[in-house]
């Protein structure tokens, strides 16, 4: 008579994406560094402006060099993850209201601006 054998501890698959799903939290607080409330009023009413994530990289200075994988990644992450966007929205509302006419003034002009301002002699 042999003894049962316990089986080896194989992971499953449904373990394995439970194991990455946690690393996210941890993606999450390191963009929290990088992008402050300014850089995503920032962002936020440059898109809104242009619709144009592209231009947005080229035109904007924001606190730190974002590529333009990051500034879509942020952008997408604000419109559709409800962790960041909660959290993004509460710095924003906590910025001096000098500090929001100062981020406002920095927005690019949309492309109908841009041509009306053709239009005008020097």
């Amino acid at each position: 008579v042999s003894a049962p054998v316990a089986p080896s501890p194989v992971p499953t698959p449904g373990l394995a994406k439970r194991m990455k799903k946690s690393k996210q939290p941890l993606q999450v607080t390191k963009d929290l560094g990088r992008w402050k409330p300014a850089d995503d009023l920032l962002l936020i009413n440059a898109v809104l402006q242009t619709n144009d994530l592209t231009s947005v990289h080229l035109g904007v200075k924001f606190s730190c060099r974002f590529n333009l994988r990051e500034i879509q990644e942020r952008w997408y992450a604000l419109l559709y993850d409800p962790i960041i966007s909660k959290l993004a929205c509460q710095a924003m509302r906590q910025l001096h209201p000098e500090a929001i006419a100062a981020i406002q003034s920095k927005v690019l002009f949309s492309k109908a601006e841009e041509q009306l301002l053709n239009k005008v002699g020097s």
